[in-house]
């Protein structure tokens, strides 16, 4: 059967136009499976043959096959690679959009107009995520993102979403979308997740795809045939000449110096240097600096998890980097060049060194680490492996500091039975990496954790989003139960205007992060334990007065926090911790760090938003890294204005903080805020509704669902926003009386406080149950869809205050409990993911007709 194949190869159409290549054949018998609608539970392909394309060739696929789901929902273990990855992703989305007959074919199958044809979603840490990819449920769409955020957002609890993002991303992300999880050897935790979400959804719309290099725990896996391993271009990086050289030291102290001594051996090449500790990390990096001389520090770069957003997009755009890639001028004689990176750099990043050096790791992080080593095979690299004398073999002096069996241990083991496999090696390539035996690597791999099984009923719980529930945490599901400790995160933010938000509160410090979310630029990731210690000593460092801090916590409460004692801290866990600029905490290569006492830039601004003050001192933008002219496109922005001060307080005169959007994002029409208020243009209430009813109809036939969903679909565009129509909103809104009523508006300031707690989807809901006939098809689903627009209705609106004041009490009871009856129903019938994943339907077009109509 291979050999008819072989002789029968599987054109892949505008492959070598997008990539740069032709595609190897391997690829082409996988897009062959594809475009059959044969998906492997597993692909199996060494390190450095181009496992990411995975994702080109289904997009590709998708056009042959409209069977096959719409998104490809990309899984990395490495939060630092995301980007990086997302880079490769964008030029291929690029290279599409150049290709006219290609570009309109995908547009052929999608509902709504975009810039590109393909859109892409990173989702990172830090609230950072423009929306674009959920604009349109039918365009199809790459997005990226590490285990946290992906399998958080899927499992309806993502880290960073408030309740009404969370069944919104369940259902984009695991509805109508094929899960592909990189390396999944790292996280069989997010393994076990994704194939029981397979198994419990059981539609074809939904399907999970592992890439390892070392995935064997399935029947259904796609590897590499002899005949494909035969082919020159193949052979020539599986059998890529890695010569080892080991190096002992006695104690740990001393193996910075080693590092460095080893890499600075080499007069010409791109070095690759890697370490576990971030701190070694740094200190290699400053030694490696200081030992070349004048000019040494732009011939050496850092690389961590840890480094805020502005700096890691220096670093790849920079001179150092360029050295390492594959495509790079590989000229004789140019001086050596060297990347220091910890794990960070182990795991998708395309990177090609000519030599490396490295401390000693479990044998899963040290196959990563020789992938980024002569990549293409062009020529022969010197790896270097520094390891003390405690990792050659456990210390048999005085008794074990952690008791047998505990994580630690078996780490430790691990990496010493790694040494002895690696030692017993010939050479490093790839094809004597994988003749290691199961046994072996079962041995030097990390120790593994322990699934969490996922069971419908778990499930079903998670998807009630708007209730209070004792609930598992979800990292049970994306980490599994280990005896490690666990290690949650936060993401730092610093901003200047933080100290005015907290003294206005958190209601306005909310508003702000709903319509200001932080950028990947502004965004540092660490540990929270460090997050903590970091913010303690800025505290000390302000002489007895508060630190004001804002605090975005995962489950989309956000806090304005005038910080007098560390006792005071909440929880940072997953959350997005807002500091001003003064408190220091960010040293000059972008790292967080305890002792750096600086004043930190604030990157917030770009060329699509700003941040003034009204009235401004000289019409310029203040504060950030200098002061600038104000855009020329203010005048047509979408504006949130903060009052910084009351009218007539001590005779000074109304001055706003001034938040500016050069277009309106769609972010804000599916979060929490009541700043859905905002959009491109004003749009009356009869106005907004027609479109939205418009626009989700042509999404759901772009989807081919049945008439009675569209016609649903339909019917909740043309009531969401009548609620909106109450003077107690319009008020709130700020839109005088007697005026039209109003949906939407580019300018204003709203004041949720006036509502009192009222929904206007509350009020839309029971219009809608008034106007629908009993007997219409689609009257459930319609209503649900109105009901939880925000986010409620999962399972209903439980506090008379959210009721409809224009409706009496004995009414509003009854459709609040036939909203949690609904939900119950309607979630049997669909099923979780795809009940939201019709919701979010509604939402996109919500998001596109307040984004784009009318701008």
């Amino acid at each position: 059967m291979a050999d008819t194949w072989r002789n029968n190869e599987t054109a892949i159409p505008h492959f070598r136009e997008i990539v740069g290549h032709d595609p190897y054949r391997w690829q082409r018998r996988l897009y062959d499976a594809f475009v059959g609608g044969n998906i492997p539970e597993a692909v199996d392909i060494p390190t450095g043959l181009g496992k990411t394309l995975c994702l080109v060739l289904f997009l590709l696929a998708r056009l042959k096959n409209a069977a096959l789901p719409t998104r490809v929902v990309y899984v990395v273990d490495r939060r630092a690679i995301v980007d990086q990855t997302a880079d490769a992703i964008r030029t291929w989305i690029n290279r599409i959009d150049a290709l006219p007959g290609l570009a309109k074919a995908l547009d052929g199958i999608s509902a709504l107009p975009s810039d590109l044809p393909v859109q892409l979603g990173v989702l990172r840490g830090g609230l950072a995520d423009d929306g674009e990819w959920r604009v349109d449920p039918a365009r199809p769409a790459v997005v990226i993102g590490t285990v946290d955020m992906i399998g958080s957002r899927i499992m309806f609890s993502g880290y960073g979403d408030g309740r009404s993002r969370r069944p919104m991303h369940a259902g984009l992300l695991g509805h109508d979308s094929i899960v592909m999880l990189d390396e999944a050897h790292l996280s069989p935790a997010m393994v076990a997740l994704i194939r029981a979400i397979n198994r419990i959804q059981g539609h074809p719309k939904f399907r999970a795809m592992t890439l390892s290099a070392t995935n064997t725990d399935t029947e259904s896996v796609f590897r590499l045939l002899p005949w494909e391993e035969a082919d020159p271009s193949v052979r020539k990086r599986l059998h890529a000449v890695k010569r080892s050289d080991f190096h002992l030291v006695e104690k740990p102290a001393a193996r910075i110096t080693r590092i460095c001594e080893l890499a600075t051996e080499h007069q010409t090449g791109a070095i690759a240097v890697f370490t576990q500790i971030v701190e070694d990390a740094g200190k290699i990096a400053k030694k490696l600096a200081q030992s070349l001389g004048t000019g040494g520090a732009e011939r050496v770069a850092l690389l961590t998890g840890t480094l805020r957003g502005k700096e890691r997009t220096e670093l790849a755009a920079g001179s150092v980097w360029q050295h390492f890639l594959p495509s790079r001028d590989r000229g004789e004689g140019i001086p050596s060049v060297f990347l220091v990176m910890t794990s960070a750099g182990e795991v998708g990043v395309d990177l090609d060194a000519d030599h490396a050096v490295m401390d000693l790791a479990t044998l899963d992080s040290m196959i990563q680490r020789l992938g980024r080593v002569n990549r293409t095979g062009l020529a022969q690299a010197k790896v270097a492996i520094v390891f003390t004398k405690k990792e050659e073999k456990e210390e048999e002096e005085g008794p074990p500091k952690d008791p047998p069996g505990t994580h630690v241990q078996e780490f430790e083991a691990a990496r010493a039975n790694t040494l002895a496999v690696l030692r017993r090696l010939s050479d490093l390539s790839p094809a004597t990496l994988r003749s290691i035996d199961g046994q072996a690597i079962e041995e030097c791999f990390a120790p593994s954790v322990r699934p969490a099984r996922l069971h419908a009923e778990v499930v079903e719980a998670f998807a009630a989003t708007s209730a209070t529930l004792q609930l598992p945490p979800v990292s049970v599901y994306l980490r599994g139960v280990s005896d490690a400790p666990d290690r949650p995160d936060s993401f730092l933010v610093w901003r200047r205007e933080t100290p005015d938000l907290v003294r206005l509160g958190s209601d306005a410090a909310k508003e702000v992060v709903a319509f200001f979310r932080p950028r990947a630029d502004e965004v540092a990731r660490v540990p929270t334990s460090y997050a903590r210690n970091l913010i303690e000593r800025a505290l000390e460092r302000q002489d007895g007065g508060p630190l004001p801090l804002v605090v975005a916590q995962p489950r989309g409460e956000v806090l304005a926090v005038p910080l007098k004692n560390r006792d005071e801290l909440p929880s940072l866990d997953y959350a997005t911790v807002f500091l001003p600029t003064t408190a220091g905490g960010l040293d000059a290569s972008g790292l967080p760090s305890i002792s750096a006492a600086n004043e930190v830039s604030d990157v917030a601004d770009n060329d699509d938003r700003v941040r003034y003050m009204d009235p401004s001192d000289g019409g310029e933008v203040e504060g950030g890294e200098g002061e600038q002219a104000l855009p020329a496109w203010l005048d047509r922005a979408v504006e949130f204005r903060i009052p910084l001060h009351d009218v007539g307080e001590d005779g000074v005169e109304e001055r706003f903080l001034v938040y500016a959007l050069r277009r309106s994002d769609p972010e804000l029409q599916t979060g929490e805020s009541d700043l859905t208020w905002l959009g491109a243009s004003t749009q009356t209430i009869d106005e907004h509704c027609s479109l939205v009813g418009d626009a989700v109809r042509r999404i759901g036939t772009a989807l081919a669902l049945s008439d009675h969903e569209v016609d649903a679909l339909e019917a909740a565009g043309r009531w969401h926003d009548r609620g909106k129509a109450r003077r107690i909103w319009q008020r709130a809104a700020g839109i005088p009386a007697g005026g039209p009523l109003l949906a939407k508006s580019a300018k204003g300031r709203f004041r949720p406080e006036l509502l009192g707690g009222y929904r206007h989807e509350f009020g839309s809901l029971a219009e809608a149950d008034r106007d629908i006939p009993m007997e219409s098809p689609d009257r459930d689903l319609a209503l649900h869809l109105i009901a939880s627009h925000h986010g409620w209705a999962r399972p209903g609106f439980p506090e008379p205050r959210q009721w409809d004041p224009d409706v009496p009490s004995a009414l509003n009871r009854r459709l609040a409990i036939g909203t949690a009856d609904r939900f119950a129903i309607l979630q049997a019938k669909y099923g979780p993911w795809r009940l939201a994943w019709l919701e979010a339907l509604l939402k996109a077009a919500d998001a596109y007709v307040s984004s784009r109509v009318g701008k």
